[in-house]
This record gives structure tokens, C-alpha cells and sequence, in this order.
């Protein structure tokens, strides 16, 4: 594939910030002001604002962003700074307000995952996703700790959204989204979703770390990590899949190389975490042994960096709606198939449902 300016330059500072290394400066002489803006937007979009900050702090000064936008940049990464420390003590007070009533709080992925930055703070996120299950089986049962955290919370007179997903509930804690997790995958969609769900339980084995030096809480072990967050990605793959995936990847591979548990057998989903590795490898400076799955990766690459179809519907009649969201669905399904298998009828069926269940989404131009 074929890079623009403002692409090769973010890739060139991901790959500095990953590896702790200088910027290949000799890419950033004669950098434009727009090309300095679009380099900044697609950081943004892809949520790597942070991590692509820290390249630019290896860059001679003359080399730097014009005054008002690394201004503005700077000023973003500090706002991000402090939303990281306090998602860092809410999961940790958490934690610990669980663990009084015998339920094991783990962190799945979001600022979990921040422990295998060389920067924690810098790797961006959204919500907190937790998997809560009993510390005492003696007592009481993984299920029935599940099911106690949720009553907890609305213990505490906040409203928990238990129809959210199949695989867990919702609610807001302090003002921050919680996902408390049952399962680990959406065990209703793809073929191999069950297989591999049992495979994690037994992948999970806790570890303790700190969060910003100070917080404790206990994330998944990094075979747990290895499958984890390749179906992650290969359930967003067509639908949101963006760099701050593969730079997870990155540091996972970074850290502990690549280790695909024996378990995994589906060549399809194989196939996902060697392309993912050959991108970190290609673009994202890992160098881990890795046959198989090139050109996986190059259409991985195109779907992040220039998808075909976008969350945003470039229509406004009813038809045009209709035919543009049709032909992303298609779309989605035939990409997402070739790493998850997963019939066309079920992937339709799930869409009509979802349709059904809130119809005002029908014509709605903008995907949540």
C-alpha cells in the first residue's frame, strides 16, 4: 500500500514511540502546515493522539509542529494524562470495593493494556471493560458474583443496563463507562466464538500489576492476551478497526513475542494474528519471525487507514440510505468472514433484528 505524506509520517512517529527510538528525522524536513494538520486529525481518529506525541519529542525542535497546533497537541495529551489517572483510581477503587464482597475484578484490555506501554498513560481508551467472577467458589459461584456486582451497583442507586449486551451489563461509575463482562466474546454470532470463550476462562490466570505506580489491579496473563485481543480486532475488522488496535498488538509482541496457543486451530483466525503481526512488523518496527498472512495484512491495512464504507452514511434520501447501508453490510460481512466465520444469513438475520428492536437506526446517517 501506498502512503501519503501525513501517513508515513504518523506511522514514523508510532514506530519511535513504540520502540523507544529516534524519529527518522530526514522524513520530516520541508513538512507543510497541512501536512502537519492531517497528520494530527488521522492520529486522532485513530486513537494513537498520545502515543504519536511522544515521537515528536525525539524530533529537533526545528523539525517540530508549527507553535499553535504542537500547542494544541501538547494540550490534548495533557487533558489525556489526567483522564488516565483517574480511570487508573476508579478501576482500582473498584477493585477493591468488589473484593470486600468476594468478587475478583479483572481488567480486560483498556488501561490494562497501558502496562505494556512504554508510556501507560499515553495508550488512549474509552471505557473500562471488567470481568468479575466469584474469589470463593465455597460461597458462591463465578455466575452468581457476576450477577452480585451488578446488584451492588444498584445498591448504590446507579441504574445498571443488563439487556446491554449478551456477554455483560453497563453502567456508570463516577461518570465513567463500565462494561461488567459475563463472557469475553459475543458468543451469539461467530462459529468458533464458543470454542474460543471456554479457551479464554481457562487462558485467564490473573496477574497483579500497578496502575501509575500506586494502583493495583489484576489483568489477564498474556496467552489470554494473544487471543483476546486478535478476536478483539477481528470483530472490528470493517467496523472501527483502527491503529490503536494494532498498536496494542505491537506492545503485546513486543513484550512477549508472538505465541498462538495450540488451541487455536481455525486457520481463518490464525490467519488475523499473523497478518496483524506482518503489519507491526512492516510498519510499527516489531520484528517477530513471522509466515503467512501477508496479504491479509495489506487489506487489514486499507481498512483502517482508507476504508470503503465509513460509520458516516454520505446520503440523505431515504433510498440512497438504504442502498449505501446495504452495501456495508455486505461488505463487512464478507471481510469479517474471512477472519471469523460466519454465515450471511445469521449476519442479515442479526441486522434485521437490531433494526427491529430500534427502528429510528434504520435511517439514521451516523453508526454509534
Amino acid at each position: 500500500m501506498e502512503l501519503n505524506q501525513s501517513e508515513k509520517m504518523l506511522f514514523a512517529l508510532l514506530r519511535s514511540a513504540l520502540n523507544t527510538i529516534p524519529v527518522n528525522s530526514a522524513l520530516f524536513a520541508d513538512v507543510s502546515l497541512l501536512s502537519w494538520q492531517n497528520c494530527y486529525k488521522l492520529a486522532v481518529e485513530q486513537g494513537v493522539m498520545a502515543l504519536a506525541w511522544d515521537g515528536i519529542q525525539t524530533l529537533p525542535a526545528c523539525l517540530q509542529p508549527p507553535k499553535a497546533l504542537k500547542l494544541n497537541w501538547a494540550m490534548a495529551v495533557e487533558n489525556y494524562e489526567k483522564r488516565y489517572r483517574r480511570y487508573c483510581h476508579t478501576i482500582a477503587e473498584l477493585s477493591a470495593f468488589y473484593k470486600i464482597h468476594g468478587i475478583t475484578t479483572v481488567q480486560l484490555k483498556g488501561v490494562g493494556l497501558s502496562t505494556y506501554y512504554p508510556i501507560p498513560s499515553h495508550r488512549e481508551g474509552g471505557d473500562i471493560d471488567i470481568f468479575t467472577y466469584s474469589a470463593d467458589h465455597s460461597r458462591e459461584s463465578d455466575a452468581e458474583a457476576n450477577r452480585l456486582a451488578d446488584r451492588l451497583m444498584e445498591e448504590k442507586g446507579i441504574e445498571v443496563d443488563l439487556e446491554h449486551s449478551e456477554k455483560h451489563s453497563m453502567f456508570y461509575y463516577k461518570g465513567i463507562p463500565i462494561e461488567n463482562h459475563k463472557t469475553f466474546i459475543n458468543s451469539e454470532t461467530y462459529r468458533i466464538a464458543v470454542k474460543m470463550d471456554k479457551l479464554l476462562q481457562e487462558l485467564l490466570q490473573p496477574v497483579s500489576v500497578e496502575l501509575d505506580g500506586k494502583y493495583p489491579i489484576f489483568i489477564p496473563s498474556s496467552t489470554f492476551n494473544t487471543v483476546f485481543l486478535a478476536f478483539h480486532a477481528a470483530q472490528h475488522y470493517a467496523r472501527g478497526l483502527a491503529l490503536h488496535h494494532l498498536c496494542d498488538w505491537a506492545c503485546l509482541l513486543n513484550r512477549y513475542g508472538l505465541h498462538i496457543p495450540e488451541e487455536v486451530t481455525d486457520i481463518r483466525f490464525r490467519n488475523m494474528m499473523l497478518a496483524m503481526t506482518h503489519l507491526c512488523n512492516d510498519y510499527l518496527g516489531t520484528s517477530v519471525p513471522v509466515y503467512g498472512g501477508e496479504g491479509l495484512a495489506e487489506e487489514i491495512l486499507w481498512e483502517i487507514i482508507r476504508p470503503p464504507y465509513t460509520k458516516f452514511v454520505p446520503a440523505k434520501n431515504k433510498w440512497s440510505i438504504l442502498v449505501y447501508k446495504t452495501k456495508r453490510m455486505l461488505h463487512t460481512h464478507r471481510v469479517c468472514n474471512s477472519v471469523l466465520r460466519i454465515s450471511l444469513c445469521k449476519w442479515v438475520g442479526n441486522s434485521i433484528l437490531l433494526h427491529l428492536r430500534s427502528p429510528y437506526t434504520i435511517f439514521q446517517t451516523e453508526r454509534k
